[in-house]
């Protein structure tokens, strides 16, 4: 099995001083929240309660831009898809008054707004629904100085490394030979997955369980189509493969000690 290390985080955007970097760390987290659905605003209010997350909750993008002046929060947390500004606008406008973390909540169909808003400065990426201990450790490892790394949560670390890969999950990002490769949200699901889980064969049950989030229905292709435009995207084949290997009537599995 290849070694998986852990590579350095990629450096949260610095600026503020000394002693408010120490202060925001040790006290509660202030964290403007664009979420237009009250339920689940209310819900996500609730259940970061207890890790020490203060929240101010806006309805949409032009309320954000309004308070993100008047709460000065520790870090924006939106959705990929805020009323009234657009994301771009809202990533963009943010980033020039405040040099804070910016996570973008996504979900299926978010692709294209994740990537645009990652382009226009956004920090990161996080899957949405959320879950609660992965956002809590990526909130605060986040932040300038903070010993608590989002390798902590359920999720995995902040960057994984095989033979030649090596996946930035806080800039959604895959690097293949040191070169980036743009995913779709599906497919570094995938790669997120088969890398923590490298070297061993992973059946479709826990690939289409772990990215898509319910039941594998019986007749289903999605798998294999997403699977063949990662072999795409990476150089691979099913033929020769290089990294992805079939593992007929199993799944696959994720191999980088022969690639090169």
């Amino acid at each position: 099995m290849p070694a998986l290390t852990r590579s350095a985080p990629v450096p949260p955007p610095t600026g503020a001083p000394d002693d408010e970097t120490t202060r925001r760390t040790e006290g509660p987290l202030r964290v403007l929240l664009v979420e237009p659905e009250s339920e689940q605003s209310h819900q996500l209010v609730l259940s970061l309660s207890g890790h020490d997350v203060d929240i101010t909750v806006c309805v949409d993008g032009a309320e954000a831009l309004l308070r993100v002046g008047m709460v000065r929060p520790d870090t924006l947390l939106t959705n990929a898809a805020p009323p009234e500004v657009d994301l771009e606008t809202l990533v963009r406008v943010t980033r020039r008054a405040m040099d804070i973390p910016i996570l973008i909540g996504v979900g299926a169909g978010d692709s294209q707004r994740a990537m645009r808003a990652l382009s226009a400065g956004a920090t990161a990426c996080v899957n949405r629904p959320y879950r609660i201990p992965e956002l809590a450790a990526l909130l605060r490892g986040s932040l300038p100085g903070s010993e608590t790394a989002p390798s902590s949560a359920p999720g995995g670390p902040v960057a994984l490394r095989s033979g030649d890969l090596e996946l930035d999950a806080l800039g959604h990002r895959l690097f293949v030979d040191g070169q980036p490769v743009n995913l779709a949200l599906r497919e570094f699901g995938i790669m997120d997955f088969l890398l923590r889980h490298s070297g061993r064969v992973v059946s479709r049950e826990e690939l289409w369980t772990e990215v898509w989030r319910k039941p594998l229905p019986p007749v289903n292709n999605t798998i294999a189509v997403h699977i063949r435009r990662l072999r795409h995207k990476l150089g691979d084949s099913e033929a020769q493969p290089r990294f992805i290997h079939t593992v007929r009537g199993i799944g696959y599995r994720l191999d980088t000690t022969s690639a090169g």
